[in-house]
């Protein structure tokens, strides 16, 4: 399910932070990703996964070959394996977990649930390099 965020309202600050809300609680099921799209720019996505009820919220976008994927990816423990080429990465953390792909990770966000809601850390994002020249 792809949800596109143009107007985000009721922005909640915790311990300096600020936290938007993002979907509806129901809308994360088990085991299954949420594909986000900010601002309805594809280079602006995150993926939010519930496992054994609590959410993670990573960034969508693949750093191996720029692959917006990962919501699609296979679920094994607390990783995400890419579809696409087989990258690894903690929901955790965001890390890349099998240190022979290399050293780029998944951006992590941190979530929580509130009223119903889902709220994630405000995403801060950065074009992709090959975008900085356009």
């Amino acid at each position: 399910m792809k949800i596109y965020l143009n107007q985000i309202k009721k922005n909640i600050e915790l311990e300096g932070r600020s936290f938007i809300p993002v979907c509806k609680s129901k809308e994360v099921l088990e085991k299954k990703g949420l594909q986000l799209i900010f601002e309805d720019d594809l280079d602006f996505q995150i993926a939010l996964f519930r496992l054994k009820g609590q959410i993670y919220c990573v960034s969508n976008i693949c750093p191996h070959r720029h692959a917006d994927q990962i919501f699609n990816g296979i679920i094994s423990g607390m990783n995400i394996t890419c579809p696409l080429h087989g990258w690894t990465y903690s929901l955790e953390t965001g890390k890349n977990t099998n240190p022979h792909q290399g050293l780029r990770s998944l951006v992590h966000y941190d979530s929580f649930e509130s009223e119903g809601l889902v709220y994630i850390e405000k995403p801060h994002f950065e074009p992709p390099a090959w975008r900085k020249n356009l």
